[in-house]
């Protein structure tokens, strides 16, 4: 396995990059550069960095950043120390690095993008499945939905390939809610028995979604805010619509291919520094050459 494959599987598994650092014998300089080649790749997001420190040690180190007035991660370090809070400095400098506003919110439109056309994808995939190409829109979607799709479009000056291209999340929460008993055959089986709390979560989902989408109503947004969407994002990262024996385990290397999704895109940093923390230079074995992660504008 290549080495930034391995540090990008540590950090999913919920490792830090101290952690990392030490279980691949390299320094934690080294993993970082390893980690944001992922980044530039799509494979990661920086807020995945940021947040693979548990909330308890963030929560100690903002409140360390609110006492001291510093970023500088020795400083956070000892004052830690003194309160009993061990953490690696390393790991505090990565994540003064990356905690900053605009980290959280570009991360988080990338997020809701992936919960909302995952779900978009696996409707209309189910329903093909279930009525045909010919027959999936009006015997899938509810009519209710297929009126204010078409409505919709009828109203925009550069109208979409189709209707379904109107649906939001409440829309799509509406299709689950009315047609579970159809949608259900192809989901994985450990969403089947979950209606309920997926549709009370997508009721969440929605409101940050509209305060994520309208800006200008200065909503504010909370870390529990943006673990919930993240959660979610992972616990919808395989609805895609299986045929009814792949929900009886049959194995992914049998099941059907179906359209990927498009990677999702990063950006930079939540709220601008200029006090960033220099991290250790990497070993001469380790070293990957300097990268600076692009970012996309759509």
């Amino acid at each position: 396995m290549l080495r930034k494959n391995h540090a990008a599987q540590l950090l999913r598994a919920g490792l830090p990059p101290s952690e990392i650092a030490r279980q691949m014998g390299t320094s934690p300089a080294a993993v970082l550069q390893y980690l944001c080649l992922k980044i530039g790749e799509g494979e990661l997001r920086r807020s995945d960095i940021a947040f693979s420190l548990g909330p308890e040690l963030r929560s100690a180190i903002e409140d360390s950043i609110s006492k001291t007035g510093s970023l500088n991660a020795s400083v956070i370090a000892r004052e830690l120390r003194s309160r009993g809070v061990e953490a690696d400095r390393h790991d505090i400098a990565v994540y003064i690095q990356y905690r900053h506003a605009r980290v959280v919110l570009g991360d988080m439109y990338e997020l809701l993008r992936a919960v909302e056309m995952r779900m978009h994808t696996f409707a209309k995939q189910a329903f093909i499945l279930e009525y045909g190409e010919e027959h999936w829109w009006r015997s899938g979607v509810p009519e209710t939905i297929r009126a204010e799709c078409a409505a919709l479009r009828e109203k925009d000056p550069e109208p979409a390939a189709e209707p379904y291209c109107y649906t939001h999340v409440m829309s799509l929460r509406e299709i689950l809610d009315k047609r579970w008993p159809v949608l259900s055959k192809y989901m994985p089986p450990d969403l089947v028995k979950k209606k309920k709390d997926l549709l009370e979560r997508l009721l969440r989902l929605n409101r940050i979604r509209n305060g994520v989408m309208h800006p200008v109503r200065n909503s504010a947004f909370t870390e529990e805010d943006f673990e919930f969407v993240r959660n979610l994002e992972s616990d919808l990262a395989d609805l895609q619509a299986h045929l009814r024996e792949e929900c009886q385990g049959v194995t992914p290397e049998h099941a059907e291919a179906q359209p990927e999704l498009p990677a999702t895109e990063l950006v930079t940093k939540l709220s601008g520094t200029d006090d960033l923390p220099e991290l250790d230079s990497p070993a001469e074995e380790e070293a990957v050459g300097e990268f600076i992660p692009s970012t996309k504008t759509e």
